[in-house]
């Protein structure tokens, strides 16, 4: 039996396919080297971009923040006093009318632990015209108050809350449970009133 092998066209074929390859492989890398400058170049320019916008925004704040300390040396000037007083005084009235019983205690009830219940709540307004809220809340156990203050602490209606004194009132009849005071102060931001206090007279 005899094998006719061409080696010649067996070398023919194995250039002509590393040819085909080392193409395919140099084209590619010349789309690489047309796209990565066109990257660098984006990337830099967005950067250029990004930081001549930050620049802006903080020079922005920062002449805000030169009308604000010229609008309150104005207001400190004696002669100004009068005024400066009348004008809180005025917005203390107003907040006062805006101030919502209703909202509040179902703002309150929204986090009121299940346990607890509100005994008396005494707003304030304050010098610098956040609305301070003093309340004795009830509860059957003292972990009441500790659930309460994390919810406040969670909300966007109560901010700061602190406890300020708690006491336990033992009932004389078998089988009556304890009754837990809390007194807890806080800082309220009803929509309404907020909105008068910012835009003012």
């Amino acid at each position: 039996m005899r094998l006719n092998i061409n080696l010649a066209s067996q070398k023919y074929e194995t250039v002509r396919a590393f040819v085909s390859r080392a193409t395919v492989v140099v084209i590619v890398m010349a789309v690489l080297t047309l796209i990565l400058p066109f990257l660098a170049w984006w990337n830099y320019s967005s950067s250029k971009s990004s930081g001549a916008q930050i620049r802006q925004l903080q020079q922005q704040i920062a002449a805000l923040q030169q009308q604000k300390a010229e609008a309150v040396a104005v207001e400190n000037r004696p002669e100004n006093r009068d005024v400066t007083d009348q004008k809180n005084f005025w917005n203390r009235q107003i907040a006062r009318k805006a101030f919502s019983w209703t909202q509040l205690f179902n703002d309150l009830q929204r986090i009121m632990p299940g346990r607890a219940y509100v005994i008396s709540v005494a707003p304030e307004l304050t010098a610098d015209n956040q609305l301070k809220l003093t309340m004795t809340i009830g509860g059957e156990q003292y972990t009441d108050v500790s659930a309460l203050l994390k919810r406040m602490e969670d909300s966007r209606r109560f901010q700061k809350p602190v406890l300020k004194s708690s006491t336990v009132q033992k009932d004389t009849k078998p089988g009556t449970p304890a009754l837990y005071k809390f007194e807890i102060e806080a800082i309220y931001k009803p929509v309404g009133v907020q909105a008068v206090l910012r835009e003012g007279l």
